[in-house]
């Protein structure tokens, strides 16, 4: 297994980890909570672990540059909405993301020669 696999296989498990941890927080409305608005946050958490999920099965289907920024901007929005600190380890997964895009396969490099 090579290293790019390899950090893309953690760019996944660690975005899947923090993208079901935002699922998890989710609760019922409270008494005097306005419906609507419960609704609206529990809808705006659900697209933003979504997001991640489809971020790191990019970056794990070998599109490590576009799936690393989208998991790091979707952190940045999971720390700032949900105030939680799930989206540390969706913006981890995107860095390595980010990491394994940088990367090259020894492989390929020692044919050329």
């Amino acid at each position: 297994m090579s290293e790019r696999r390899l950090l893309a296989v953690l760019a996944l498990l660690l975005g899947l980890v923090g993208a079901l941890l935002v699922l998890i927080t989710f609760r019922l409305p409270r008494e005097n909570q306005d419906f609507l608005v419960w609704l609206g946050g529990i809808a705006v958490d659900a697209v933003l672990a979504l997001v991640a999920i489809g971020g790191s099965v990019l970056i794990y289907g070998s599109k490590y540059r576009a799936g690393g920024i989208i998991n790091v901007v979707v952190g940045i929005a999971v720390l700032i909405v949900t105030s939680t600190t799930s989206g540390l380890l969706i913006i981890f997964g995107g860095i390595l993301g980010l990491v394994a895009a940088g990367t090259f396969d020894e492989y390929r490099y020692y044919r050329r020669r």
